[in-house]
């Protein structure tokens, strides 16, 4: 994949976490989805293997991009 911002070669991985992983407006101490109305779950929590959404890293511009549209992006799901 082509970096969007610099044209770069991007590099596929994954972001991980122990705990579900979210997009949120600012931190919060309850880091749950749905307890915060505009939040969006990247990844569900799995008690075995925590949470873990598909990304792609750019090296060169130092951006991250997780593209949540498909089930396939939450490892969980697999």
């Amino acid at each position: 994949m082509k970096c969007p911002y610099c044209g770069a070669d991007m590099e596929c991985g994954v972001i991980q976490s122990s705990h579900e992983l979210n997009w949120q407006r600012k931190k919060c101490f309850f880091n749950r989805a749905f307890l915060h109305k505009e939040a969006v779950c990247l990844a569900e929590y799995s008690y075995l293997n925590g949470s873990a959404a598909e990304a792609w890293l750019c090296r060169v511009c130092r951006k991250v991009i997780v593209d949540y549209s498909h089930k396939d992006s939450d490892m969980n799901n697999n």
